[in-house]
């Protein structure tokens, strides 16, 4: 048995869909009075496939489909392509040949120019601008170490900045490549097995240079703040005393990060100055007599007592001030101990977070 037809006036026209999908286009359009992304016309056509049938409607009704936003790469020009010649900037194109943009006359480069970026309408310089001299507040003597990362004084306070911290990364640093380095000794080269060593091993390496660089910058801060605007004479790296100590203490003062420290107070500070610092830790400040001790220094002759490092701090200050380590000098009486690096976690400290 067939069924009647619906009868013509229940069919809906095409004209009638056009304005239905018109109206719910214009309330969509109200609520949201411009377009936020393809993917809400996206939704819109899923939602009512009839709608893409008024794009004109939209076009009427002075609205546009969205369209994905155009992204443009910026060109980047080292000095050694780009150049400067008669007040115009000139940026070689490969075949499509030179682009020569006016620089205008009122603009002067503070420095040499280092690197242009040519973006979309923007043309951006960079030059190289000397640092601004720090003004010299003070003088401070500055000894650096292994236990004692820092020792820094102006002659009446004395800063010690703890360095065990790095000093505990280095030798687990140490230790864990010579493991790795033995494992990967007995493995064939190029095999999976060497490879994952190899990459544990570059982990670390990277690990513990982060935590190192990050204790350094840290104590030279502390410094810089202590004495703002000093002028630092240190005592330049002795290594040549490690070859005549022990294997251990050798590798302790070989691997210090003493010229690190050096460039560091350098930029942070009034200026730094090397300077030869034999014997500093060994003479007493008060009478000159020359000893050896362990972390505390007490003079037998005078009874000088107080911790070694500040000993030798106080004679790189006399040997900036007068050049040489003259007697007659009083020890700093206030001390004072910073350990500005910690380990986050616990336990030890190459073991931690990064």
């Amino acid at each position: 048995m067939t069924q009647d037809p619906p009868p013509a006036s229940d069919v809906p026209q095409p004209s009638a869909l056009i304005e239905q999908a018109r109206a719910r286009l214009a309330a969509e359009l109200e609520r949201l009075p411009h377009w936020e992304s393809p993917a809400l016309w996206l939704r819109l056509r899923a939602a009512d496939p009839r709608a893409a049938m008024t794009l004109g409607a939209l076009t009427e009704m002075g609205q546009q489909a969205p369209r994905r936003e155009p992204h443009y790469h910026d060109v980047v020009y080292t000095n050694q392509d780009a150049r400067i010649r008669d007040g115009r900037l000139v940026l070689p194109q490969g075949t499509s040949g030179t682009l020569r943009i006016r620089l205008p006359e009122s603009v002067a480069l503070p420095g040499r120019l280092m690197e242009v970026r040519l973006s979309f309408g923007v043309v951006r310089l960079t030059c190289e601008v000397s640092d601004a001299p720090h003004p010299q507040q003070t003088v401070i003597g500055v000894d650096l170490g292994v236990n004692t990362l820092i020792a820094a004084t102006d002659g009446t306070k004395v800063f010690l900045v703890s360095g065990r911290g790095v000093k505990a990364v280095i030798q687990w640093r140490n230790k864990t490549l010579a493991c790795l380095q033995q494992a990967q000794s007995s493995k064939t080269k190029g095999s999976l097995r060497w490879k994952r060593l190899q990459r544990r091993k570059y982990q670390m390496l990277d690990k513990t240079k982060r935590q190192v660089r990050d204790a350094t910058h840290k104590a030279t801060h502390a410094i810089a703040e202590a004495f703002p605007g000093a002028t630092c004479f240190v005592g330049e790296p002795f290594n040549e005393a490690a070859q005549r100590i022990g294997r251990v203490q050798a590798q302790q003062v070989s691997t210090a990060c003493t010229r690190r420290l050096i460039e560091q107070l350098d930029y942070k500070t009034a200026g730094a100055i090397a300077i030869n610092e034999a014997y500093s830790s060994q003479t007493c400040p008060v009478c000159g007599e020359r000893s050896k001790h362990r972390r505390i220094y007490r003079c037998p002759h005078c009874g000088a007592t107080g911790p070694r490092d500040a000993i030798g701090a106080v004679n790189i200050l006399s040997l900036g001030h007068h050049g040489a380590m003259l007697p007659g000098r009083s020890l700093p009486q206030q001390v004072k101990y910073l350990r500005p690096w910690r380990s986050s976690s616990g336990g030890h400290p190459a073991r931690s977070s990064a």
